[in-house]
């Protein structure tokens, strides 16, 4: 155990995976300098203005160094934080994934879907990878912040801690995603107020109301009691899943108004209008869903976690 003044873990640490992060750094670097060479590109977001050409550059550059800081025995305040830094302009660079998902879902199914069945194929294979980078260089992060900090450092826990246990994000959860259903709903009902252009649907929103079940679903059962009847990897994978994904589609105007600040091309969407006040509701209950779903998980793995092997705790 160690502080921020030691530079390396203590001895009999476990080793931090830094290759990992290493290699999804230099993954991300690759892909940023193939992709305008590949075939099938189509731009539905890079005119958007929501993500700078520089931050996948600058990511997988700041994960590599901060790769070769932790195997040099950098001081580790500022491997953390640089460390940190790295991982949000990776998930930056990775914004829109989502999007290219369900774009390639639709084309893989062909479900007529119009545009949304045309993939960008090499922009979607840069924010694969950055995406995946960004969690590979978190879980170092984290792994190197056990190792060198004052608790165990397989579990992270410190004796006569009192782990953070809470039901109510699951319920938040809930009321969070009903949000955008909801919105579709009304939408197909015949409202105007803040209604797209580009909303061409006639049907009933089938798709949208199964997310809603399966999303509420989910969160109750990471709180309630019988959730603990299903293996416990299956709530955790699923609901770190649900949640990174709607965090990271919630942040998109957060990343486009940085983007901005920065010098970046105008905003997508006004600042007035019913155009923005929807845009506004529907991304930010993604954003509080993922949040609010990721706490959830979080209490739901402490509430039920086992003892660990190595500190006893």
């Amino acid at each position: 155990m160690t502080n921020d003044n030691v530079m390396t873990p203590a001895a009999g640490s476990r080793p931090v995976p830094v290759a990992v992060s290493a290699v999804g750094a230099a993954a991300t670097l690759v892909a940023c300098t193939v992709q305008p060479y590949l075939p099938g590109g189509r731009d539905y977001l890079s005119s958007l203005g929501i993500v700078p050409d520089w931050a996948p550059w600058a990511a997988g550059v700041l994960g590599l160094g901060v790769a070769l800081a932790i195997a040099r025995g950098v001081a580790r305040r500022p491997v953390v934080t640089v460390g940190w830094m790295a991982s949000v302009l990776l998930l930056w660079a990775a914004v829109g994934v989502v999007f290219d998902a369900f774009r390639a879902f639709f084309w893989v199914t062909g479900i007529p879907a119009g545009d949304f069945a045309q993939v960008d194929w090499p922009g979607f294979l840069t924010r694969a990878v950055a995406f995946v980078a960004a969690v590979a260089l978190a879980r170092v992060v984290l792994a190197y912040q056990r190792v060198t900090g004052a608790g165990c450092d397989r579990c992270g826990r410190t004796a006569g801690a009192v782990a953070w246990q809470a039901v109510w994000p699951g319920y938040a959860a809930c009321a969070a995603a009903c949000v955008y259903p909801a919105v579709k709903l009304y939408w197909w009902l015949g409202g105007e107020f803040g209604r797209s252009a580009d909303f061409k649907e006639t049907g009933a929103p089938v798709m949208s109301a199964l997310l809603l079940a399966g999303s509420v679903l989910l969160a109750l059962a990471l709180v309630r009691p019988w959730g603990r009847r299903l293996p416990r990897w299956m709530p955790l994978l699923a609901g770190w899943t649900l949640a990174s994904a709607h965090i990271l589609q919630g942040l998109i105007p957060v990343f486009a108004g940085v983007n901005r600040m920065l010098g970046g091309p105008e905003l997508p969407f006004g600042s007035e209008g019913d155009d923005f006040l929807v845009i506004m509701a529907v991304y930010g209950s993604w954003s509080l869903f993922g949040l609010s779903l990721a706490g959830a998980v979080l209490s739901y793995g402490r509430r039920t976690r086992t003892e660990c092997t190595q500190c006893g705790y």
